[in-house]
């Protein structure tokens, strides 16, 4: 399927990247299509700072048929790309385009949960390891949220910032960590299984997971 880049580039911020983005975004895309059908996307790119600092860049998948990436060129992590950074960022975002376009991403926690974990698996399934910092926070730090998971699993008013980003007495990243780790259980039980063939598959599939964690 099509995928229509945009580069935001009126002021030339982008011109001595531009080649080097286009390519490992147009090559993600095509490796991630062979392994599941991604409808057509437009992909907007522009610059910023609001960035994840060890990777000058951040990906953003709002709505079905289009992914944001924003770089910071400043960043000089950009650049270095180390581990194919940015590669694996936007494998992550077109595996939740390709989720929108089925369940979507979900306005539950639990949905939220299994979208982002699955999106993390399927990174890992086009590049291999490492984890990203957000998907290898030790469980003993989210083992005592589970409950609250569990009570919040179908509540639509959940505080997504909490969970995902941490506040004073929850860990960043906790939402991160146990998404992957129910994802990774359930690859565990079912290990004829993929993210890439998992992209429809309802959040209610992993709830019965959170126990074995």
């Amino acid at each position: 399927m099509s995928m229509e880049l945009h580069f935001l580039d009126a002021r030339g911020a982008l011109t001595h990247h531009r080649d080097w983005l286009r390519g490992s975004l147009l090559e993600t895309h095509a490796k991630a299509a062979a392994l599941m059908a991604i409808q057509p996307l437009d992909v907007i790119v522009q610059t910023g700072s609001w960035v994840v600092p060890e990777k000058g860049h951040m990906g953003y998948a709002p709505r079905p048929g289009v992914i944001f990436v924003t770089v910071d060129p400043d960043n000089p992590a950009l650049q270095a790309n180390a581990e194919a950074s940015l590669e694996r960022m936007f494998a992550h975002e077109l595996h939740h385009a390709a989720r929108w376009d089925g369940p979507g991403y979900g306005s539950s926690l639990g949905e939220a949960l299994i979208s982002e974990g699955l999106a993390g698996h399927f990174a890992q399934e086009l590049y291999g390891e490492p984890l990203e910092p957000w998907e290898s926070l030790p469980m003993n730090e989210v083992r005592p949220h589970l409950g609250l998971a569990e009570q919040e699993w179908d509540k639509t008013d959940y505080n997504h910032e909490a969970w995902f980003f941490g506040t004073a007495d929850r860990p960043g990243w906790s939402g991160y960590a146990l998404g992957f780790r129910l994802v990774e259980r359930f690859l565990s039980e079912h290990p004829d299984s993929l993210a890439s063939k998992l992209v429809n598959t309802d959040a209610r599939a992993f709830r019965s997971l959170l126990s074995l964690l």
